[in-house]
């Protein structure tokens, strides 16, 4: 039987490519469920996606669950990482797993480093719909049970914190941002009690108008108010996985309402004056009593002494 010439180095190379795998990194893979996948479009292409990779690192057997917040506006191709360094190379990992809301996506998909007794895991997913969106979690099983956690969330929209307060025939501004991510658009209610109207903006123009020149913010513009427009005001932000809303609270007061508060002002402030008058009135009548009491006793002692003396006067002369 004739062997190839190229039979040996054909060899060499596989032995050697052997013997660089078995240095110090173990690749271990199971073929995950298709069936406990978060659905996905079967004709999708995640290279059509931004990527955007995340990565956590555990260090050691910890029982404490590291988190990390993954906001997303639009689809995009994420890669979730995990990566755990034990500090003991007796130490091993019995399995790997991936979860998404508590159901395993993916099973044994790791990399072990034997030189730096790492264990290194990773999910790529293309995330295109809203029942997407959730926690993914990678799980280490060695002796204990070591997490960490993805919450992949929609952007959030921030709102006037303080109640807005205006009157009758003025206008305002009401402004709801969501930072740096873009929303598809943006819808604005009022509510009033336990109803919720949506705002017609197009259909009253004169009266609503989003003023706002961003794709991160609205800016509800309301012109000639009136008491009628006193409420909650909801802006909601819809983006491609989902939607998130802010609240404005609205008073539109009366000009009376002021002028009546200005006139129970002044009203407190004229009993005020009236109590320290009365009270600097009956202080100087008090003392002007005190006076002529006092005057009148001078008085009296004053004709005692001189009557005293005439007396003493007269007894001199007869003595004489």
């Amino acid at each position: 039987m004739l062997l190839s010439p190229w039979h040996p180095i054909t060899m060499a190379f596989v032995c050697g490519l052997i013997s660089v795998a078995s240095s110090g990194v173990m690749d271990s893979e199971t073929d995950p469920d298709p069936a406990a996948q978060p659905s996905q479009r079967k004709d999708e292409n995640i290279s059509n996606y931004t990527v955007i990779k995340h990565s956590i690192s555990i260090p050691g057997l910890t029982k404490k669950v590291i988190q990390k917040e993954i906001i997303l506006d639009s689809p995009a191709h994420l890669k979730l990482e995990c990566e755990l360094l034990l500090d003991s190379e007796e130490l091993q990992i019995n399995d790997v797993a991936w979860t998404f809301e508590n159901t395993t996506i993916s099973k044994n998909k790791y990399v072990n480093n034997t030189t730096e007794n790492k264990w290194h895991t990773s999910y790529e997913f293309a995330v295109s719909a809203l029942n997407m969106i959730g926690t993914y979690t990678c799980i280490f099983n060695s002796t204990t049970e070591v997490k960490a956690e993805f919450h992949i969330k929609v952007p959030t929209v921030k709102s006037e914190k303080k109640p807005l307060v205006s009157y009758i025939a003025d206008s305002i501004v009401m402004k709801c941002d969501s930072s740096i991510y873009k929303p598809k658009k943006w819808i604005w209610y009022q509510t009033n009690g336990s109803d919720q109207v949506q705002l017609n903006l197009s259909l009253i123009p004169i009266k609503y108008e989003d003023s706002s020149k961003k794709v991160n913010e609205s800016k509800l513009h309301i012109s000639n108010l009136s008491e009628k427009d006193s409420g909650i005001y909801i802006c909601k932000a819809v983006f491609a996985f989902g939607e998130h809303e802010g609240q404005v609270q609205l008073s539109v007061l009366s000009y009376t309402v002021p002028l009546k508060v200005f006139l129970a002002i002044a009203a407190e402030v004229v009993v005020l004056v009236s109590l320290i008058l009365l009270y600097e009135m009956k202080t100087k009548k008090k003392q002007s009593e005190e006076d002529i009491k006092q005057d009148a006793d001078e008085s009296t002692n004053l004709k005692s002494e001189d009557s005293k003396s005439l007396e003493t006067s007269t007894t001199r002369q007869r003595k004489v």
